[in-house]
């Protein structure tokens, strides 16, 4: 493996452990890594059955939700599959280390030729998957040496990455390692076979199954109910600061109209800026990890200090928002509430994300800019009946008329898997 290659990872590996001493997360990391073989091991003799063992590997959360459909539907067609999961980021492993579908879950270990080699004399997977943007070149050349089937699914490629540039040589030879790479979308397979990569095809997005599968589970928060009772309620999912600057606009315009309600859920649960938010609106609130059951029906806004309920809080809204369109980085799921059939708002930073740009040309998402826009949007949904049916079923209809990548996936991973085992 390359040298300078090798050398950027003992560095990222020296400085995660510097900024540990400042960090909670990157100390999540640190220490979730220690004694990283004996954890693996003991885990491995634990395992029951006798199924083939499938790697999934997802950098952080997000990456996980797109992964999981696959998981879960493998776990449907092969019940004695067992599943090990890892994690690059505190991020994934700290809210899905008890995922009760696999059977290990673990940090991975930085990509050194050492750690590689172990990693894999200790797992012998079956099968191995890596979700969208993960190129741990050391891990993917020793999987491949080892004759395990390599995917690499909900992958989504563009001309500003390093594999299109000229300097980028040594990232394009790992490309070929993947027994097949599942892209979101057809330009990404043009862009790959534009460079000669023709282990690839357009399976789709995974996320449209994940969230259909979300559609027809249990959704009910009675918290929530009680909350909303009769009124209309706007939920502004992942929100970050600015976001919330354009939500105690919009609240303070509403104190005075009633029936409508506010459900506010932060990106970062950061103690002192939901302190600033809430100080900054003028009406009846309530904090999910303080709430007073009593008050909820009285209470104009409900601030969702948690993580893990949002995708059912979904199914509550009227209206929906998704933040970080006034990020650098852009917004966050938009699909999450689409299923559910009702208009979806967003910030103006949306365009790097395929699924927003598709449901918008779709008519299920509408962008705003200002505290204006966002004003006028979202009085024309609550009070143009025909507006909103109109945008809430465009959005629904997206997200079926998407789904089906998790079949095409799963269907080549358990001939291959078959494969590998008979071997």
């Amino acid at each position: 493996m390359n040298a300078l290659y090798n050398t950027a990872i003992h560095a990222l590996k020296c400085g995660l452990k510097i900024h540990s001493s400042f960090n909670s997360k990157s100390m999540d990391g640190v220490r979730g890594r220690k004694n990283w073989r004996e954890k693996l091991s003991c885990g491995i003799r634990s395992l029951k059955g006798t199924g083939p063992l499938v790697w999934f590997h997802a950098s952080s959360l997000g990456e996980f939700e797109q992964g999981r459909p696959v998981i879960e539907r493998l776990k449907e067609r092969i019940p004695e599959v067992r599943i090990l999961l890892t994690f690059f980021s505190p991020s994934g492993y700290n809210v899905r280390h008890d995922y009760p579908l696999a059977d290990i879950v673990c940090y991975l270990p930085f990509d050194t030729p050492s750690a590689a080699r172990d990693f894999l004399d200790i797992s012998r997977p079956s099968a191995a998957v890596f979700i969208k943007y993960e190129f741990w070149g050391n891990f993917l050349k020793q999987t491949r040496l080892r004759d395990i089937p390599l995917y690499l699914i909900s992958a989504k490629f563009d001309r500003s990455q390093v594999f299109f540039k000229p300097w980028g040589g040594f990232m394009r030879k790992l490309l070929p390692l993947f027994t097949h790479i599942f892209t979101q979308d057809a330009e990404s397979v043009k862009l790959l076979e534009a460079i000669d990569i023709k282990n690839c095809s357009c399976a789709g997005d995974t996320r449209f199954d994940r969230v259909l599968d979300i559609l027809s589970a249990d959704n009910s928060l009675p918290f929530v109910e009680r909350f909303k009772g009769p009124s209309k309620l706007v939920v502004a999912g992942s929100v970050w600061p600015d976001d919330e600057k354009l939500f105690s606009s919009l609240i303070d315009e509403y104190s005075i109209k009633p029936g409508v309600k506010f459900l506010i859920a932060p990106h970062n649960i950061i103690e002192n800026e939901i302190d600033r938010f809430t100080s900054s609106i003028n009406v009846p609130y309530q904090r999910y990890s303080t709430m007073d059951a009593g008050k909820l029906a009285d209470a104009r806004v409900l601030v969702l200090d948690t993580v893990g309920i949002l995708t059912k809080v979904y199914s509550y809204a009227d209206i929906s928002y998704v933040g970080g369109g006034f990020t650098a980085s852009g917004i966050h799921n938009t699909l999450e509430p689409a299923v559910f059939s009702h208009p979806v708002i967003c910030g103006p930073n949306y365009r790097r994300y395929g699924e927003a740009v598709g449901l918008k040309e779709a008519g299920g998402l509408a962008v705003v800019s200002d505290e204006k826009s966002l004003s006028e949007t979202v009085h024309r949904f609550l009070t143009d009946a025909e507006a909103h049916t109109e945008s809430g079923n465009a959005a629904g209809r997206f997200v079926k008329e998407n789904a089906g990548a998790t079949d095409t996936i799963v269907r080549e991973l358990t001939g291959r898997s078959a494969q590998a085992e008979q071997k």
